[in-house]
């Protein structure tokens, strides 16, 4: 499953070879705790380079030893099958031997030559590495110079000690795992890698479910590195969607943020959302298996599976280290799982990110999208990207904003406003089935007047727009800040009795209770629950409540403006839905 064989790094390009080879050395020093900055590399295979394609240059007596056995080293990195006839010409073009090669004998430096397009034998190594040491001829302090030949067989060797070298070669070759990414920007940025991290000293990263304190991003970034740096380390990290979770995971492999960064070469990728193949527990014991040490990332990971990733990641024989990312948390966490809560960002970080992403937007435009966003990143770059240029969003209301983030450059459409209105009344529903006793897209249709095959489409379209998230069979419209404004309007625009009658099943009443316990500021809300904690409501007495009482009345209880609320008020706290 998580192999590379020598035929693939045939196929690579001449720039793709040479740049695997560069990972590789940076990998090599990392994992020893040598500056990377040691590596260079750079130009085009065919170039007059001088004979070295990759140099490692580490202070003069550096203890290392492996795939680079020196601290100073340089690589020639070809293509084509360096035969023992191809390769004095190589070393002594037009007769004279390299000066960079001269350079390194004088150092006890090494030389070697890396061919993808060569495949042999051990003894035919042999004949290549006698090629090379005639091609030294008379070079004075030859004998100091260690040579090397790297076929693509043991560059193959090389690249399955490197568990992202893996994937970052797969992809390269069409043998892609799918929906498995090596480091990478895993959250989109037009820049790339390049983009720089942008922090503030506000506390918005807080340890474990009580912490209220939190501390500042780049000091939670060490505590999260920390904590992944050997094997059996587990990390959840959740948060409301959009609010920069998959993009601070990022952050823990830079360089650039903080110190001691977390090696790109282990890190492993995938969002759930994309189905992916192998399963995260599949790729996990696969890593394992073959003893390869690796950092599994998985975005929008349910908690089932993270209890089973946490139980593998902890397993004595375990190789891994595991981060999982969430919208949501779960009061039961699994056993040696550190936890972290991403708040939303502060508005005048959004109104940089804003600034910098969006360079024709005014300060004041960028000013009003930061303050609507409620810190949201998401939120923020949605609505910054439906401003043409010269256009300003001067004068519009909160709710002229809402629309126009929501409808994006599309058409408006209210049947689409009227689905979503529907959709975001429950926390998360079944999105498939549009018959049978399981089927909730008949129901949430019906509080719209709309079919159950109509509001499969309209989610589709919702899910195109990058406002609903799926996972399984399951569907949410998200990010939160948008399906709390929906909710509340549907409050506004359907009739209470219709949508109490429709959300008729136990998973629906759950979920839309728990959809309730976010809408504070709504009126609508506030009555509906005021009605149900009322000494004849629904829940009005929480002594004689069963299983789904009790999970709706700690969901809504908190939005009561007229009845305290107290936590012991019942046994256990349910937030499934």
């Amino acid at each position: 499953m998580f192999e590379i064989t020598p035929d693939d790094i045939a196929r690579l390009s001449d720039e793709e070879l040479r740049s695997l080879v560069g990972f590789l050395c940076e990998a090599e020093l990392r994992s020893r705790g040598f500056p990377v900055s040691a590596v260079t590399w750079g130009g085009n295979q065919n170039a007059a380079d001088g004979g070295i394609d990759v140099r490692v240059a580490l202070p003069a007596g550096t203890a290392i030893n492996g795939f680079v056995p020196r601290p100073l080293v340089g690589f020639q990195v070809k293509k084509p099958d360096m035969t023992p006839a191809a390769i004095e010409p190589e070393m002594r073009p037009d007769g004279v031997l390299r000066p960079s090669i001269r350079e390194l004998a004088e150092i006890s430096g090494t030389y070697i030559l890396v061919s993808s397009g060569t495949h042999a034998s051990d003894s035919a190594l042999e004949e290549r590495r006698a090629a090379m040491c005639r091609a030294l001829g008379r070079l004075r302090n030859r004998d100091a110079l260690l040579l090397d030949f790297y076929d693509r067989a043991r560059l193959a060797t090389w690249v399955r000690n490197h568990a992202g070298a893996v994937l970052w070669t797969r992809n390269r070759v069409g043998r892609a795992l799918p929906a498995w990414r090596p480091y990478e920007a895993w959250a989109f940025s037009p820049e790339g890698l390049s983009d720089t991290y942008l922090t503030e000293d506000h506390a918005r990263l807080h340890v474990g479910t009580t912490d209220e304190k939190g501390l500042p991003v780049v000091v939670g970034i060490q505590r999260i590195r920390d904590c992944l740096r050997v094997p059996h380390g587990v990390v959840r990290l959740v948060g409301l969607s959009g609010v920069g979770k998959t993009r601070l995971v990022q952050a823990l492999f830079d360089s650039r943020v903080g110190e001691e960064s977390l090696d790109p070469t282990l890190a492993i990728y995938t969002d759930m959302a994309d189905e992916p193949d192998p399963q995260p527990t599949g790729m996990a014991l696969d890593l394992i298996a073959t003893r390869a040490r690796a950092i599994l990332v998985i975005d929008n990971c349910p908690p089932d599976l993270h209890q089973r990733l946490s139980e593998r990641c902890r397993a004595p024989e375990s190789t891994l280290s595991v981060i999982t990312i969430e919208y949501d948390i779960q009061d039961d966490q699994a056993e040696g799982t550190d936890v972290f809560r991403l708040e939303p960002s502060s508005a005048e970080l959004i109104r940089q990110l804003i600034r910098r992403r969006y360079k024709d937007i005014s300060q004041i435009d960028a000013q009003t999208i930061a303050d609507f966003s409620g810190g949201n990143a998401r939120v923020a770059l949605t609505l910054a990207n439906t401003l043409e240029k010269d256009e300003t969003l001067a004068g519009l209301s909160h709710q002229d904003l809402f629309r126009r983030l929501f409808h994006q450059r599309q058409t408006p459409d209210e049947s689409l406003l009227r689905a979503a209105q529907a959709c975001t009344l429950v926390y998360s529903f079944e999105g498939e089935a549009i018959s049978g006793a399981q089927a909730e897209l008949p129901k949430l249709g019906a509080i719209v007047g709309m079919k159950a095959q109509e509001l499969f489409g309209r989610v589709a379209e919702l899910k195109r727009r990058d406002l609903l998230q799926r996972r399984s069979v399951w569907r949410a419209v998200l990010p939160q800040a948008i399906a709390n404004r929906l909710a509340a309007m549907a409050l506004q625009n359907f009739p209470i009795a219709e949508i109490e009658a429709a959300l008729d099943t136990e998973r629906l009443m759950r979920s839309f209770s728990r959809r309730l316990g976010y809408l504070h500021d709504s009126d609508e809300a506030v009555r509906l629950v005021e009605s149900w904690l009322a000494p004849d409501g629904k829940l009005g007495d929480p002594a004689a409540l069963n299983d789904l009482g009790e999970a709706m009345f700690s969901n809504v209880a908190p939005v009561s403006r007229g009845r305290p609320w107290k936590p012991s008020s019942v046994q256990r706290t349910h937030r499934a839905g």
